[in-house]
């Protein structure tokens, strides 16, 4: 295996940083990508991959449990808000999640996971934690939206990037397994939520559910480490702590200038597959926060509603993990058309067509078995599509450059979703499933585009 290897040096002013900072990246580019062999198993490649199966549980997890936040929200401390106001809240929560994962992005390429991991530990417990204390719209878009949401911006990056350093002809099938821990924290958080809010209150849910993402997230940062990057610039200096600091800063500094590689989007591969992948993760996103307030709308128990996301998430448990092993043989780029056909047509046939107008539970467990199946599979292969167009050295970069574009379209389509619910009414509902419906078909467009420019037009090719 090849590995980069940084050079030492004596001086250490700003112009070393740059040129350490310019060495590093040279080194990296010279790394043959063919030439790195990839275990795909063994012991350490597992343990890792559980790490990240732990983190995503959290990660995913939270993401996938939004609803069940913003259900109880709706019907209590802000009851008396427009969900087009009360849907900045989770708006910002998502685009932040997403856009932070740019700086810690390029974080994981050059210092590993260990620092980004880190910081997204502590700010999610003080933002769940915190989140307990609100009571405005103002106070949980500043401390769930944007400290909570960064948060998970920190923890994203890493823990997909880990997997990527120790997977390659079973990668789609590793990122399958280790993003099954967002449907697991699906399944449970909701549960968790559900006893916790009759129980102990909402302050003391926020508090506990703290301590429990603080804890998992604590085992994946000791079992979750890359393999493939330079070596520390400052290991081996002997510098006091504050130069020292001083100088990660600048060297910082250096990296953020660099984090977003916008030129990676002038390959048609990686633009389709970044706009496929935010068309689809918003269309979903928009569906999993909103569905719980539906059913409550129509006349269901907040318990009922919130059951309703664990049985998506429970179904996305195969949902993730049967098309992750699928993708390996055919490529995650022709499984994910599938999927995203199958997000759409559940939006527009079995939520639109079904449940909005019988409102009877059979036509709502049906829609939440099927569609928990179809989206469940866009978290994990979206990192898969986007590995497969990328080189390893720079994952980081461009997983990070798709999760700014998924943020931006977050922040403007789930605050669109909201305002077309507005004060709710059926008719408006109905707006919104169609809404999120057409956003899933278009993504299904954008991918059938990006495997046309991978494999041209062989029907039977893998891509």
């Amino acid at each position: 295996m090849t590995k980069p290897t940084t050079q030492s040096s004596e001086r250490f002013g700003s112009e070393t940083i740059e040129l350490r900072h310019r060495t590093l990246t040279i080194e990296s580019v010279s790394v043959d990508e063919n030439e790195i062999e990839y275990p795909d198993g063994g012991i350490k490649a597992y343990t890792v991959l559980f790490g990240a199966f732990l983190g995503f549980t959290v990660n995913f997890g939270l993401i996938n449990s939004v609803g069940a936040v913003q259900s109880y929200l709706n019907n209590h401390q802000l009851q008396n808000v427009s969900s087009s106001i009360s849907s900045l809240i989770f708006s910002i929560f998502l685009c932040i999640s997403y856009v932070a994962g740019i700086f810690s992005g390029v974080l994981f390429d050059e210092f590993g996971s260990r620092i980004p991991m880190a910081t997204g530990t502590v700010l999610l417990f003080l933002g769940l934690f915190l989140t307990g204390e609100c009571e405005s719209v103002a106070a949980f878009v500043l401390v769930f939206g944007v400290i909570s949401g960064t948060s998970l911006g920190f923890l994203m990056s890493p823990l997909g990037g880990v997997v990527s350093h120790y997977f390659m002809k079973k990668r789609a099938r590793a990122f399958a397994i280790a993003t099954l821990g967002g449907s697991v924290g699906g399944v449970v958080f909701p549960l968790i939520l559900n006893k916790l809010y009759t129980t102990v209150g909402f302050k003391w849910t926020m508090r506990i559910l703290a301590f429990i993402c603080s804890g998992l997230l604590v085992v994946s940062f000791t079992l979750s480490k890359e393999r493939l990057r330079p070596e520390s610039p400052f290991a081996d200096t002997q510098l006091p702590f504050g130069k020292k600091l001083k100088l990660v800063l600048k060297n910082v500094y250096f990296m953020s200038k660099r984090s977003i590689d916008f030129k990676a989007l002038k390959d048609p591969k990686f633009l389709f597959c970044t706009l496929g992948g935010a068309f689809t993760e918003v269309s979903l996103v928009c569906s999993l926060t909103y569905y719980a307030s539906f059913i409550i709308f129509i006349g269901y128990t907040e318990t009922q509603g919130n059951t309703m996301l664990t049985i998506v998430n429970a179904v996305g448990v195969i949902g993730r993990f049967i098309p992750g092993v699928i993708a390996d043989k055919i490529g995650p780029f022709n499984v994910m058309i599938v999927m995203s056909a199958g997000i759409s047509l559940s939006d527009l046939a079995l939520w639109l067509g079904y449940a909005t107008t019988s409102k009877s539970l059979a036509s709502l467990y049906t829609f939440a078995t099927i569609y928990g199946f179809f989206s469940s599979s866009a978290l994990s292969l979206t990192p898969a599509c986007c590995a497969a167009v990328s080189p390893t050295k720079d994952f980081g970069k461009r997983y990070a450059t798709l999760s700014f574009v998924i943020g931006v379209l977050f922040l403007g389509g789930l605050t669109a979703g909201g305002a077309i619910i507005g004060k709710q009414s059926v008719a408006s509902y109905q707006y919104f499933v169609a809404y999120t419906g057409i956003l899933a078909a278009i993504a299904c467009a954008i991918w059938i585009t990006a495997r046309i420019h991978i494999t041209g037009w062989k029907f039977l090719a893998r891509a």
